[in-house]
């Protein structure tokens, strides 16, 4: 079954129309127990996504292809206009790939068949998982709602299993390391892809992001505007030297993440850091003044002679380059 299913499937897309038309015919003829034996097993996410087009009047069908892990999110989001309520209440209830592809929660809002009580616990879930639907009558009501009620810790703790698990696996697997020419062109696209994502994710995302994220999401959301991503990044447990060394020297960071650097002992043990935050404006005057004391003397001179760091701290590199001078 499934591979009859996968390739009448695929021959639907076949170049030559006479094939395409037979396979699609006899896709939608094959007998009940094919396509059960098939949905049973584990299919490819583009094959099932066709059977969800294919069966689209057959619930039973479709109720087996939503409850299947390997559908794509596409495939909820195509649904969710459609279905009757029984299977809208299916897509409705996995709050994993709500938020994972928002999408799916617009798709919700414009079937015919949802209930009020359940757009208001898509928008309550919307509000506590930062996603936005601004200017929506049931959003704002979900934001009075959730504002005046009092915490829930259970609930919160549910909410953050659920931003987790919506979490994508390549940006939470470390990336391989750069080969001595540079990144591969497959490795510059998946960055790209993986950037590309980011910018649509909510903040409460982007938080458990920084928590787990591989370097490319450290690296990038230590630069957030938002103070609480930023130096949850800088805090996340993966984070290397060589990355700290790149936040030290970097001038567009907040002034909390260099903070957070400058007041680490274990970070500070290495001179390449401690130079940086003494030559980093960012850098809080009594951590540079601290820090400046362990400076070599050659960068001692450029320090002293620059004009990008605060005045105090080049005066007392000139002060201590001419206790240093021989007399």
């Amino acid at each position: 079954p499934k591979d009859m299913v996968t390739v009448l499937s695929c021959l639907c897309f076949d170049p030559v129309e006479n094939v395409a038309q037979s396979a699609v015919k006899s896709l939608a003829e094959l007998p009940e127990r094919i396509v059960r034996g098939a949905l049973g097993e584990k299919l490819e996410p583009a094959v099932l996504d066709h059977l969800a087009h294919t069966y689209l009047q057959i619930p039973e069908y479709i109720e087996t292809i939503l409850l299947n892990d390997q559908t794509p999110d596409e495939t909820f989001a195509r649904l969710g206009g459609q279905v009757d309520e029984r299977l809208l209440q299916i897509i409705t209830e996995n709050q994993v790939r709500i938020l994972r592809h928002p999408p799916i929660a617009e798709s919700i809002l414009k079937n015919p068949h949802v209930r009020q009580s359940a757009v208001d616990r898509l928008m309550d879930f919307a509000v506590r998982t930062g996603m936005q639907f601004e200017g929506l009558e049931a959003f704002e009501q979900a934001k009075k709602r959730i504002l005046s009620a009092p915490i829930d810790p259970q609930e919160e703790e549910r909410i953050q299993h659920i931003v987790e698990a919506s979490l994508p696996e390549d940006m939470l697997r470390e990336e391989s390391d750069v080969g001595p020419d540079g990144e591969s062109e497959d490795q510059n696209a998946a960055k790209k892809s993986i950037l590309s994502r980011l910018s649509t994710m909510t903040s409460s995302q982007k938080v458990a992001l920084a928590q787990k994220g591989n370097k490319t999401i450290r690296m990038t959301l230590v630069k957030d505007p938002n103070k609480v991503i930023a130096t949850t990044a800088i805090k996340n447990p993966g984070i290397t030297e060589s990355e700290v060394l790149s936040v030290a020297n970097s001038r567009s960071v907040a002034d909390e993440v260099i903070r957070i650097v400058a007041g680490n002992r274990e970070w500070t043990r290495s001179y390449a850091v401690k130079l940086a935050l003494v030559q980093n404006p960012k850098t809080p005057i009594a951590f540079a003044m601290r820090f400046l004391s362990s400076v070599r003397a050659g960068d001692l001179k450029k320090i002293a002679s620059s004009k990008n760091i605060p005045n105090a701290v080049a005066t007392s590199a000139k002060q201590m380059l001419q206790k240093k001078a021989p007399h």
